[in-house]
Formats: structure tokens, C-alpha cells, sequence
């Protein structure tokens, strides 16, 4: 499955709000082991009833796993019977598992924490109910220079955070995921969002337009920021690509020139309805009635977007006490 959608901040800016976490790595320790074949330096060991993991830790060491027991052959190595729910492996130094180092077993730390990441950017796109845009484009980032509003990586960083923590010590996990949204007292950061206390640079009720990255150059440092207009078909994916790559900055006149598709009977993004539009900073049309403002930078030919768009009334999620306002 692929998908077009974003993450809001890093394995750093988890650290930066929970300095702790990394003690709550889902390690487990392995135990009981007993020797299965060899002797001395090739002797090698094994431990039954360890629970599914993808990494074995000997005293915290990522070793190498096999594909069989024949492929355990060096120091370090180690295979997963995850049927028979055995696993086997050749220690280093002739040590013994059971008494020399600490055996244990988990997932790869980042890995681990990409997954929080993923599912905790999920989440805050979801609650918050609005459109998520790049900081991207000259002159348009924040002070850090980062992909998206400190807001939003600061409370996709405090829900990957109280997601690591909440198994192992409840009391300080909600006092994290608090932090980013409480329904009962609505003083979380996406609380605050979705009331409008705290606002976005691109403030309206975002489920009619909703913009994802499909393509971008490495080099391209401009975005669709902003979206304007109401849908007027009850759903499509409309295609935006840029057609000549350049840069587009104030003061000069622009050769970047972008084309977009909407669908039809035959299928998604099939019929063009814009060529050769030249990019100029305002609200610009790329079908069904919906407009979208490119920032200021360079473009690469073939950079693409996708704007899913519905006409459809949606029922925002705002809460009680508060009002969606939507402009047309």
C-alpha cells in the first residue's frame, strides 16, 4: 500500500519533549537458554517461548539475523523459528547466554519510532479537522526552517511520545497525550486548533480540499500552500503538475508553468483542464470550481500534486461551543 500523506516531526523533536523515552524501547529480556549444537566458539544456543520480535540484543548489540540454522556460522548471528517460536544464536567470545551478557529482544529502536510517528501524524490529521500545509517556499518558512507549523510537529511529538510511554507508566503518558489533546477539558494543542484558539497559517474546515504530495524533486523548494474555493463535484483527485520547471520569485517575472486533470466517466485524472498556466503567487483554477496558491521557489518539471476534493456537506468534528467557518 503507498500512500501520499506526510509524517509532522522526528525521532529529535520526540526527544526534545520527553528526553526519557528512549528508556521505553519495548526491549524484554531473553532467558533460560540451552545449548542446541557445538561446542567452544561455535557453540550454538537457543530459547523457546520468546514472542514474536524482529531484533535480538546481546547486552543492547543489534546482531545479525539468518535465514536457518545452518546460516548461524560466526559470532553474533542468530536464527528465528517464529512457527515453533524458537530462537537460536552463537554468542560472542564464548560467552553464555544465560550468565556472561543480557540477552533481549524487541524491534529496531528507529523503526519503533517511525511507527509512533506514522500513526501519531494519522491521529492529529484526523482530530484537528483542517488542512495541513509545508512550510515551503522563499521567504515562507518558520524560524526553524521546518516542513510544517511548530504546532503541529510539537503535538505529533507529544503523542509519539505518551504512544511509547502509556504501557509501561500510565501516570506519564497522559500527562503527555494531555498535552496534545484532552476531550474533557479541550486545552490540548489540537484542541486549541481545532477551536481556533491556536490557528493555522491556512484556517478553514480542510475535508473538501485536501492537498498530498504524489512527486516532488528533491531540489524543489515550492508547494501548493493554500487552497480556496467549494468543490463543486461530489468527489475527484485532481492532478496538478508542473509543466516548466523554474523559479518563481517576487520582482521577477515567472516562467514556471504548471497543467491540471480532473476525472471523468473513463476514470481519475484523465481530462486536463488547465495547460500551460503560468504561476503567479495568487489563487490559481485547477478544476471544479477549486483554486490553489503556489508559494514562492524553484519547480521542477514533473513535480506533482494531488487535490482530493468533495462537494459533499461534511460534519466537522469541531465539538461543542465551537463553529467551523468555511471560505467559498
Amino acid at each position: 500500500m503507498s500512500t501520499y500523506l506526510d509524517t509532522y516531526c522526528t525521532i529529535e523533536d520526540i526527544q526534545l519533549v520527553a528526553p526519557f523515552v528512549f528508556d521505553y524501547d519495548r526491549k524484554r529480556t531473553i532467558t533460560n537458554w540451552v545449548s542446541h549444537s557445538g561446542s567452544g566458539n561455535s557453540e550454538i544456543w537457543k530459547a523457546g517461548s520468546v514472542g514474536k520480535f524482529t531484533m535480538l540484543y546481546e547486552n543492547d548489540i543489534e546482531q545479525t539475523e539468518v535465514a536457518d540454522i545452518p546460516s548461524i556460522d560466526a559470532d553474533g548471528k542468530y536464527y528465528f523459528d517464529e512457527a515453533a517460536d524458537v530462537v537460536y544464536f552463537q554468542p560472542t567470545s564464548n560467552n553464555n547466554p544465560n550468565f556472561d551478557v543480557v540477552m533481549t529482544a524487541g524491534r529496531d529502536n528507529q523503526t519503533l519510532f517511525n511507527e509512533f510517528i506514522k500513526r501519531s501524524s494519522d491521529f492529529v490529521r484526523s482530530y484537528i479537522n483542517k488542512p495541513i500545509y509545508k512550510n515551503k517556499g522563499v521567504g515562507t518558512g518558520d524560524s526553524l526552517g521546518r516542513d510544517y507549523p511548530e504546532v503541529i510537529v510539537r503535538a505529533t511529538a507529544l503523542m509519539a511520545a505518551s504512544m511509547a510511554i502509556l504501557p509501561y507508566d500510565e501516570a506519564n503518558g497522559l500527562r503527555l497525550q494531555d498535552q496534545a489533546y484532552n476531550p474533557e477539558t479541550n486545552t490540548g494543542l489540537l484542541d486549541m486548533i481545532r477551536k481556533g484558539v491556536i490557528s493555522l497559517d491556512q484556517d478553514e474546515d480542510g475535508r473538501d480540499k485536501i492537498v498530498k504530495e504524489v512527486a516532488v524533486d528533491a531540489t524543489t523548494t515550492g508547494a501548493i500552500v493554500d487552497t480556496y474555493g467549494y468543490p463543486q463535484v461530489s468527489y475527484d483527485r485532481i492532478k496538478v503538475i508542473i509543466e516548466t520547471g523554474g523559479t518563481f520569485s517576487a520582482g521577477t517575472t515567472s516562467t514556471v508553468t504548471y497543467k491540471s486533470y480532473v476525472g471523468d466517466d473513463s476514470g481519475l485524472k484523465v481530462n486536463q483542464v488547465q495547460e500551460a498556466e503560468v504561476i503567479d503567487g495568487s489563487f490559481q483554477p485547477v478544476g471544479h470550481g477549486v483554486y490553489v496558491r503556489f508559494s514562492t521557489g524553484l519547480y521542477v518539471a514533473n513535480d506533482e500534486w494531488e487535490v482530493e476534493v468533495s462537494g459533499l456537506d461534511h460534519t466537522s468534528g469541531g465539538g461543542i461551543e465551537t463553529i467551523q467557518l468555511k471560505r467559498r
